[in-house]
């Protein structure tokens, strides 16, 4: 009778996953004693490969400057592993230099003025390449690296021409110019992510979206983003493009992930086709939290800093010093999930709570609340001028003081 009674008390397959996903991990080996030979083997491998994911988390990276007296300049950097600001008020010595304009586009970050740019080599920017300038002045372009080649696009003023000119800098060829913009897509409203081979540029209003293959100086075609039926394409506000994922030989395959901001605040992640455009329905495709998603201030002004199409932040372009979103498409084997809240680890209040929702294929996104580091929320609060400027490392590899 006994042994019948233990038998059925035993944890199985996917409900034993669960336990372990929402139980600290250090909670799950502080009794050793008190546990199974088998709790225990599951726990230490539920732990490793909780390890082996976060080491891979891209870190978010924030460059605040700005002009009024007592704004400086100064990076932040988010650790996902640590769940905190592991850099809050960290000064790097020739961050972000002062130019007219400063834009991000996957881990580099850009810094434009009428003379010159400046690209960094990673996303902290401790280190930076001048580089000519472009030919076309622009106010809020977008810049992306693809393969050997930058790519400048969008973001002109003056003349009504200038919003849709593309230009691409060759190493030691200097500046060209290429076939502009398809003309749905000439707007400075425009957001962006690259690949080895293109730069998919999306229009954030209006949803219209194209990609550019710099090799080959050539547009692909242009296209209307459409939400699959049984959703209303004419609630969503505002668009923006989150990463880029290839598969196949040399990349031959390649699918973008967008986001959609809708009416009453909703945001959803979407599956596109790389060469054809179009919304995959049976993609893992899902929302955001609606309590995350209402913090960020409304789902009209989203962008994204993303290291991939399976992680990123998203954050409110409008009002930075809202906070951001951490999001990660995490594999099947490593379980949970199911459409439920679950309390995470909570230091000193940032990291507060995370979400999974099991989707096709038995992966699942997670969701992750962060709060705007305090310094760069003082600087905004302060000064009107003060720019924050978003990066994403690849990895959880925060820099060391």
């Amino acid at each position: 009778m006994e042994a019948a009674d233990a038998a059925d008390s035993v944890l199985h397959g996917d409900l034993l996953e669960c336990v372990l996903l929402r139980v600290p991990h250090g909670e799950l080996t502080a009794s050793p004693a008190l546990v199974s030979r088998e709790w225990r083997r599951a726990a230490r491998e539920a732990h490793q490969r909780h390890c082996r994911r976060r080491r891979h988390l891209p870190c978010l990276v924030a460059h605040v400057h700005g002009a009024a007296a007592g704004v400086g300049r100064s990076t932040h950097v988010y650790d996902p592993r640590a769940g905190a600001w592991a850099s809050d008020g960290w000064r790097v010595a020739g961050a972000l230099p002062v130019r007219r304009c400063a834009c991000a586009g996957g881990d580099r970050v850009y810094a434009l003025s009428l003379a010159s740019m400046a690209v960094s080599e990673d996303a902290v920017g401790a280190a930076w390449r001048e580089l000519p300038p472009p030919r076309v002045w622009r106010v809020d372009p977008v810049v992306a690296a693809v393969g050997p080649h930058v790519v400048v696009l969008g973001g002109g003023c003056g003349a009504t021409a200038a919003a849709g000119v593309v230009e691409v800098l060759d190493e030691g060829a200097g500046w060209a110019t290429c076939p502009p913009m398809p003309a749905p897509l000439a707007s400075r409203w425009v957001s962006s992510a690259a690949s080895e081979r293109r730069v998919y540029v999306v229009e954030r209003r209006t949803g219209w979206a194209s990609w550019f293959d710099p090799a080959a100086r050539q547009w692909g075609p242009a296209r209307q983003l459409q939400l699959p039926e049984g959703n209303n394409t004419a609630s969503v506000e505002s668009w923006a493009a989150c990463g880029v994922t290839t598969s196949g030989g040399g990349g031959a395959s390649e699918r973008l992930l967008v986001l959609a901001g809708g009416g009453g605040g909703k945001v959803s992640l979407w599956g596109v086709d790389g060469d054809t455009l179009l919304l995959d329905a049976e993609a893992n495709n899902t929302s955001m939290p609606p309590e995350m998603s209402e913090r960020l201030g409304g789902a009209g002004s989203i962008a994204a800093a993303a290291a991939g199409a399976a992680s990123g932040y998203v954050y409110n372009a409008s009002e930075p010093s809202k906070g951001a979103v951490r999001y990660e498409l995490v594999d099947a084997e490593v379980g949970g999930g199911h459409g439920s809240y679950s309390d995470s680890d909570s230091k000193n209040g940032r990291h507060e709570k995370t979400w999974g929702k099991r989707s096709s294929g038995g992966s699942r996104w997670e969701w992750e609340w962060l709060p705007c580091p305090p310094a760069a929320a003082a600087a905004m609060s302060t000064s009107s001028s003060a720019v924050v400027v978003f990066a994403c490392c690849g990895s959880s590899s925060a820099p060391n003081k």
